[in-house]
């Protein structure tokens, strides 16, 4: 087989590589796309102090004395806590070029241009995969099934006493649009209005309810016809009354989550030493083989549970 890197100088090199954690935490679409809002330099936990306007400012004078001041907001002190995860991994050279060559060879936008160096290809690979892997973690995290791991959305909504929550159904291509609007339906206006004038409301949906969704906005009764005017398609992009229906791992099928994307937190620290990743080729005669070893730091929090809707049969 044709050896694709160049492995002669490859040595052991631990390094500190900000670059490589950013791409795999940011080169995710949540936060790549504006699906999830990240919090930087979170070394063990923070308090998010957060403020968010509530109620009426504005008050009938009735040309008297009185004074009745209103409660003006309501403030969040949820704590963020990050984990620490290590990456340990080694891999046949053989293989990380077969691997190369599918990623060389997908056709069209699936084509993925990688580094000539094998130090900077590997990297390049394992980076997309842990954004992926994060992205799981975001909603199926659950420290309860893992000591080790923290609580993603669908924990958090379910042990959430002020979420607003939806007693769901198994999601089918004919039902799937109507569950939709249900979803829409319940969010808080004073959610609903800024998240549909920024773009930041999202509704979140698994990949196998996403294809429902297409299905079912796929019947097309002559030319250009679609099942519901209440439903957008542009390109891969489906939204519902200008909401975006975002795909995600780690939902359940039958599972649906509408939030703003400023009300989902990621935690992270990338500015510590221990954010390192090492690269490495084994000594002969397993020279063949190389070695990755590294940590980072994650944790992930819902400021205002009760400005989120939680559909789910499990309700």
């Amino acid at each position: 087989m044709a050896n694709f890197y160049d492995i002669s100088s490859l040595t052991y090199q631990p390094s500190s590589n900000m670059d490589w954690f950013t791409k795999a935490i940011f080169g995710g679409k949540l936060i790549e796309k504006g699906k999830i809002t990240p919090v930087i330099g979170v070394k063990e936990s923070t308090l998010l102090n957060l403020i968010d306007l509530e109620g009426n400012i504005l008050q009938a004078d009735v040309a008297g004395c009185g004074w009745t001041p209103q409660q003006m907001a309501k403030l969040s002190e949820k704590e963020l806590k990050v984990k620490t995860y290590k990456i340990s991994l080694e891999q046949c050279i053989d293989d990380l070029e077969r691997k190369r060559t599918v990623w060389m060879l997908s056709p069209g936008a699936r084509n993925q241009e990688l580094p000539a160096s094998l130090e900077d290809a590997t990297m390049t690979m394992l980076a997309s995969e842990l954004s992926s892997e994060i992205e799981t973690k975001i909603f199926k995290g659950d420290s309860s099934a893992n000591a080790n791991d923290f609580d993603g959305v669908v924990k958090v909504l379910t042990d959430s006493a002020t979420a607003n929550k939806i007693t769901g159904v198994s999601l089918s291509k004919d039902n799937i649009l109507g569950e939709i609007e249900k979803v829409f339906a319940r969010v808080p206006e004073d959610v609903l209005v800024p998240g549909m004038e920024n773009g930041t409301l999202n509704i979140y949906v698994s990949y196998q309810a996403y294809v429902k969704v297409k299905m079912a906005l796929g019947g097309i009764w002559g030319e250009g016809v679609v099942v519901s005017p209440n439903f957008t398609v542009e390109g891969d992009v489906v939204r519902y009354m200008g909401v975006e229906i975002v795909p995600v791992k780690g939902l359940d099928d039958n599972d649906m989550v509408a939030a703003d994307a400023k009300n989902f937190l990621i935690g992270t620290d990338l500015v510590r030493d221990l954010e390192e990743i090492r690269l490495g080729q084994k000594a002969a005669p397993q020279d063949n083989i190389i070695f990755i070893d590294g940590r980072l730091r994650l944790g992930f929090a819902i400021p205002f549970e009760d400005e989120v809707v939680f559909y789910s049969p499990n309700n």
